[in-house]
C-alpha cells in the first residue's frame, strides 16, 4: 500500500513517499490507474534529473514533441514552448522571470486543438519562487454533472472548433509565409463538446477559454453565449484543486477531463517547470 491525501473533494491526489522509478515494470499501471481515477497526481519531492524525467515519461504512455519548439527562443515567450535540449526534444520549457512575466493565468487544457488531443501532461518543478506560483486544475466531469439535464442534453449534440491561432498568432506577426505553413499543417479541428472519455466513459465538458472558438452551426452570439457559460461552469471553485509546488515535485494530469491554470503572483521572482505531454487516442 502507498499513502496518498486527497487533495480536493473532486480531483487531485497527493503521494508524498512514492519513488517514480522508470525501472519498476509496474510503473505505468499504477499511475494511470491513479489518474483516471482522480485525474491529477502529485509526487512529492522526486528531484529528476532530465534523463530519468523522460525515462518516466515513457514507462507511462506515449510522449509527444510540441509542434511549436524552439530550441533557441521561445516564440512566444512562457505560452510557446522552449525546447533547449536537443537530446531530450519531448520536453518543453516553461520558464517565466522578472523580465518575462506569467503569461499562462488562463483555464486551458494542453493542445486540445490537436486533431487528436493530448491525453496527459507531466509536470516537474526545476525553480520554484519563495512564495506563489502555484497550479489549480478543475473537473470537467463535476463541471458537466452540475448542469441541468436539459443543457446537458442540448451540448451533447454540439461540436467545438479547436483553434491554436489565439495562442500563436502574435509569433507569426512578421511572417505569413510561416503562418500559412503552420495552418496547413495544423488546421482547426471540430470536437465534441461533450467530451465521452476514450478510458472511462465519462462525459466531460471539452472546451476551454484558450483553445474553443465557437460551436458549430450557431450564430456568433448564440455559439458565444453558450461558450461562456460553458467555460465559466469550469472556473468555478468547487470542482477545482490547488497544488503548492516544491522544487523537484512532480504532477500528472488527464488533459481530457481537467483544465488548468498557472498563477502568476511571483513577479519579480523566476519559476521554471518542464512538462512531457503524452499522445491520446482518436476522438470518436
Amino acid at each position: 500500500m502507498v499513502a496518498r491525501r486527497r487533495l480536493g473533494t473532486h480531483l487531485g491526489v497527493v503521494l508524498d513517499d512514492f519513488r517514480l522509478d522508470p525501472a519498476d515494470p509496474a510503473l505505468g499501471d499504477f499511475v494511470n490507474e491513479l489518474l483516471l481515477q482522480h485525474k491529477v497526481v502529485f509526487f512529492k519531492g522526486q528531484h529528476l534529473d532530465r534523463h530519468t524525467f523522460v525515462k518516466v515519461a515513457r514507462r507511462i504512455g506515449r510522449t509527444e514533441v510540441h509542434p511549436f519548439i524552439s530550441e533557441n527562443d521561445p516564440v512566444v515567450h512562457g505560452i510557446s514552448p522552449f525546447q533547449p535540449y536537443h537530446e531530450y526534444p519531448e520536453i518543453t520549457g516553461i520558464y517565466h522571470d522578472e523580465k518575462h512575466t506569467g503569461n499562462l493565468n488562463a483555464w486551458h487544457s494542453d493542445l486540445n486543438w490537436r486533431e487528436v488531443p493530448t491525453f496527459g501532461s507531466i509536470l516537474r518543478g526545476v525553480q520554484i519562487p519563495p512564495r506563489g506560483g502555484d497550479t489549480l486544475w478543475s473537473n470537467m466531469g463535476a463541471a458537466y454533472r452540475s448542469l441541468s439535464e436539459a443543457t446537458r442534453s442540448e451540448l451533447d449534440e454540439m461540436r467545438v472548433v479547436h483553434d491554436w491561432m489565439q495562442i500563436y498568432f502574435p509569433a507569426f506577426a512578421n511572417d505569413d509565409e510561416g503562418l500559412n505553413r503552420m495552418r496547413e499543417k495544423y488546421p482547426a479541428q471540430s470536437h465534441p463538446l461533450v467530451l465521452t472519455h476514450p478510458f472511462t466513459d465519462e462525459k466531460v465538458l471539452f472546451s476551454n477559454k484558450v483553445s474553443g472558438v465557437r460551436i458549430e452551426g450557431l450564430d456568433e452570439a448564440e455559439s458565444r453565449r453558450i461558450l461562456d457559460m460553458v467555460h465559466l461552469t469550469a472556473w468555478r471553485p468547487e470542482f477545482q484543486c490547488r497544488f503548492q509546488w516544491e522544487e523537484g515535485d512532480v504532477a500528472i494530469w488527464d488533459n481530457l477531463a481537467t483544465q488548468h491554470y498557472a498563477v502568476s503572483d511571483y513577479w519579480p521572482h523566476v519559476r521554471k517547470m518542464e512538462r512531457i505531454t503524452l499522445e491520446g487516442e482518436p476522438i470518436k
